[in-house]
C-alpha cells in the first residue's frame, strides 16, 4: 500500500463488490438464476418458484414462509 497514490487506494476499494452484491450473487448461485432474476425477486417483479424458494430458506437457515410471506403468484415458472 505505501507505494499507491491516495486515488489508486480509492479506485480498489470502489471496485470491491458491496455486502449487498454478494448476497445477490450467492441467492443467484444457490437458485442456479442469474443475478438480474434474483433483483426482480428483490424488487418484487417476479417471485421465485417453490423450488428456489426452498433452496433460498436451506442455505440461509430460515424459513419458507418467513422469508416469503406473500403467497401471490408465481412468474418465475422454471424448475431447477
Amino acid at each position: 500500500m505505501k507505494n499507491k497514490t491516495l486515488k489508486e487506494l480509492y479506485l480498489e476499494e470502489k471496485e470491491k463488490p458491496t455486502p449487498a452484491q454478494l448476497f445477490v450473487t450467492r441467492i443467484a448461485e444457490i437458485t442456479c438464476r442469474e443475478e438480474s432474476t434474483v433483483r426482480q425477486w428483490l424488487s418484487g417483479i417476479q417471485t421465485p418458484n417453490q423450488r428456489a424458494k426452498e433452496r433460498i430458506a436451506t442455505a440461509l437457515g430460515c424459513d419458507v414462509d418467513v422469508l416469503f410471506p406473500e403467497s401471490g403468484p408465481q412468474t418465475d415458472t422454471d424448475e431447477v
